[in-house]
């Protein structure tokens, strides 16, 4: 076998420059990761419910779109150019389901993220009759916040136990809300009030109060002359005051029904931002509580 001296000088320069290789792509991974700390974790939603969620939970670190505002209706919302360019550079997408967001699934496919990871925050829900507007029960939001903080856990796994703690500390906000609905609304359990549309169905099932009827059961299809007078008729038999609307719905018809009834509107809503003082999922239950409770006062229906 034949041994060949080795050649310190020459080896030096190898490991000096093999060196600098590596430190050369450890400071680009280090700048990399600086970087996309530095720039958030990117999250879009479809709703301001699941907005403020996320927001709770990720705090500074995240940066929130939500594609509609709360002057929109989910159900019949078309996506603009803005949205597909949102979901190409997101890194979670965040969707309620159950329905809701129709054209959510062609947005995600013209988008073309394929780093994209999606979350259906309802997936954990107590579901009545396929309605949609879970987060309306407390419990369900409880819920929602868990699955949103495990894609945020996901997506960005450096964080988690920031984004575990966050969430915790925000869902005990959420039942110290519920005590004080539960106690605000004991008043008016048992009794009974009509809705426009089925979005307060949780909200009143939770607290005790009955949903005598709703107006309209299919998003964006006008009541039968028949069906309206049905509702009619069953205010005027029980005694029913109330007839609960959301401000992206046209007040037409309720106007209608309380003036054959005798019955007051109340604007309340199901979607944060949509009307004063309603900015966050919290202070929004707290609004359409005072609305209830303002008009129950007035209508002369029995507390």
């Amino acid at each position: 076998m034949t041994l060949y001296p080795l050649n310190f000088g020459r080896n030096k320069k190898v490991l000096k420059t093999i060196s600098l290789v590596v430190l050369s792509l450890l400071l680009t991974l280090n700048l990399s990761f600086a970087q996309e700390r530095r720039d958030g974790l990117n999250v879009v939603v479809t709703i301001p419910v699941l907005a403020d969620f996320a927001r709770n939970i990720g705090g500074d670190l995240i940066s929130i779109k939500s594609i509609i505002t709360g002057l929109e209706t989910p159900h019949t919302y078309e996506p603009r150019g803005s949205d597909v360019k949102a979901i190409a550079r997101a890194d979670l997408f965040v969707r309620v389901g159950l329905g809701l967001e129709t054209w959510a699934d062609k947005l995600v496919r013209n988008a073309g993220n394929s780093r994209l990871i999606q979350v259906s925050a309802s997936r954990s829900c107590n579901i009545i009759n396929n309605n949609p507007h879970v987060w309306m029960d407390i419990e369900n939001a409880r819920r929602m916040v868990i699955v949103i903080r495990e894609g945020m856990v996901r997506a960005d796994p450096f964080h988690a136990e920031l984004y575990r703690r966050n969430a915790d500390l925000y869902i005990r906000h959420l039942l110290a809300l519920d005590g004080e609905i539960r106690k605000a609304l004991a008043p008016l359990s048992g009794q009974a009030i009509v809705t426009v549309v089925p979005a307060f169905t949780y909200f009143l099932k939770r607290y005790g109060i009955e949903e005598a009827a709703t107006i309209i059961s299919v998003p964006g299809k006008e009541p039968s002359g028949r069906h309206l007078r049905m509702v009619i008729t069953l205010m005027r038999k029980r005694g029913i005051r109330i007839i609960l609307t959301v401000p992206q719905f046209s007040p037409g018809i309720p106007r209608l029904v309380a003036e054959e009834t005798g019955a007051t509107v109340v604007v309340a809503t199901q979607l944060p931002g949509s009307l004063p003082g309603t900015d966050t999922y919290i202070e929004m239950l707290q609004e359409d509580v005072r609305r209830i409770l303002k008009a129950i006062e007035g209508s002369g229906q029995p507390e």
